[in-house]
């Protein structure tokens, strides 16, 4: 398979299925969102511990089973890989749960920073909230809020369970959370 085929240089590419489509579609935007989310979580799990480094390849591997069926609407191209499921998310807030039990409630908010792995979980939350909002901007769009709903809530759990690795990560580091001082 070649590498560059030159059919991007006019501002149109190919889905998965072979469907082409403009750049500036809100597919692509979508695909290219959860795409970069991955790639952030990867640049991520190369700082974290072995347990959170293997919860964040499971989120990894189910990215990119979402831009799979973004990328195609062929079941002959996705075969039998389902789309994220309720008990994706149900895993999700099972792991914030975790992460909460060990953690001082929350009374202020928090800025980002502290230590380069905090700061890189919170791009890494950005870039899903992002993500999210694509999405939902496709879905919407194509009038497929019926076969995503389970997506979009999973994006919106996964930046949930990303804050709350940021306050797992000052508490596991020692790194003490920076209050946002509102000059109030």
């Amino acid at each position: 398979m070649a590498i560059y085929t030159k059919n991007g240089d006019k501002g149109f590419t190919r889905l998965a299925d072979g469907n082409g489509v403009s750049k500036s579609d809100l597919r692509i935007d979508a695909i290219g969102d959860i795409d970069e989310l991955n790639s952030y979580l990867g640049l991520l799990n190369t700082q974290l511990s072995d347990s959170l480094n293997a919860k964040v390849l499971g989120i990894q591997t189910s990215l990119f089973v979402l831009g799979a069926h973004v990328a195609s609407d062929s079941t002959e191209f996705l075969g039998n890989m389902k789309l994220i499921e309720l008990h994706d998310i149900v895993a999700l807030e099972g792991l914030i749960d975790e992460m909460d039990e060990v953690l001082i409630p929350m009374r202020v908010f928090i800025l980002p920073g502290g230590h380069e792995t905090i700061a890189l979980a919170q791009v890494c939350r950005t870039v899903c909230r992002r993500a999210e909002r694509s999405l939902i901007r496709w879905v919407q769009a194509e009038e497929k809020e019926e076969a995503y709903q389970i997506s979009i809530a999973y994006l919106n759990r996964l930046s949930d369970y990303l804050f709350m690795m940021c306050r797992y990560l000052h508490h596991s580091l020692g790194i003490p959370e920076i209050p946002w001082n509102s000059g109030r």
